[in-house]
């Protein structure tokens, strides 16, 4: 299904009318869990409020100098982003693969991704210039989500965060923003007593690290029920794309024709928020 196609469809449409009056209303999206690090409990209302508790202790090697940069609040990590994002954009425009390493490896580093990835990230060695612009490129063409996937391509929840920080419009979608938006779209199903969930918005989730060993049925970061079901990630990097993709599209639709609370944002940066509620929302939707 092509982008187009997408965003006309009856579900997705009426998903993102459902979505709108869950943007800033209080009391329009209660959500809460007890977080594990920091300890804390942690509560929203709505989609905004959500982006207002925004929490992500970072910590990562300033690539030009070395310097531990750290921060844990969303004006801290939006700033962080913004540089590590033209410093990689300047060194694919320049050309320089040890620069572009660099960058790579502190933007997985502020993810907390790093372990692993710096493996694929060294492994495509001189390449690595050449091979984000191809991603680049071809993420510009017109074609339908599932076909975006390119079998050289890495996927995971770590190259979606360099993706996102060069490729215009890519959001970065990770276990926790696919549980999240799985969540939403169980809701959303719930209240309208649909037979089932439209596979259009079948968004795929991902465990997070401390609960990986939890059975998927009742894992913390599984958003579906007995009725309503969502798929895992589980390491597979087409899946990983094409959720991806169709995430961009619904995300971006949103942040352009919403009146809310996220408007005070500009551009990217809209996005940037709305996703960061997304990534604290999905932090536990079970139990």
């Amino acid at each position: 299904m092509k982008k187009s196609e997408f965003l006309t469809n009856d579900s997705v449409q009426n998903f993102m009318h459902w979505l709108e009056k869950k943007m800033d209303r209080t009391n329009s999206f209660n959500h809460d869990y007890n977080m594990k690090k920091p300890i804390m409990h942690w509560e929203c209302n709505s989609i905004f409020s959500a982006y207002e508790n925004y929490c992500w202790s970072f910590r990562y090697n300033d690539p030009i100098n070395g310097r531990v940069v750290n921060g844990k609040t969303f004006d801290e990590s939006a700033l962080a982003l913004t540089r590590l994002s033209q410093g990689l954009r300047k060194s694919l425009q320049d050309s320089e693969p040890e620069a572009c390493r660099k960058y790579c490896c502190s933007i997985l580093q502020w993810g907390g991704v790093l372990a692993n990835n710096d493996k694929r990230v060294n492994g495509l060695g001189m390449e690595i210039c050449y091979y984000l612009k191809e991603i680049q490129n071809s993420m510009t063409d017109d074609r339908s989500s599932e076909a975006y996937y390119q079998r050289e391509m890495i996927m995971n929840s770590g190259f979606t965060k360099i993706y996102s920080l060069y490729i215009d419009g890519f959001i970065i979608y990770d276990g926790r923003v696919g549980a999240a938006l799985g969540l939403l779209v169980r809701l959303f199903c719930e209240e309208y007593s649909l037979a089932k969930v439209p596979d259009e918005l079948l968004f795929a989730w991902g465990k997070g690290k401390e609960s990986s060993y939890q059975r998927s049925a009742v894992n913390r970061r599984n958003p579906g029920s007995d009725k309503y079901t969502f798929p895992e990630l589980s390491n597979n990097p087409k899946r990983h794309t094409e959720n991806n993709i169709r995430a961009n599209w619904l995300l971006k639709e949103i942040a352009e024709r919403t009146d809310s609370k996220f408007n005070q944002f500009d551009g990217a940066l809209k996005m940037r928020a709305i996703e960061a509620a997304l990534f604290m929302i999905g932090y536990q939707v079970n139990g």
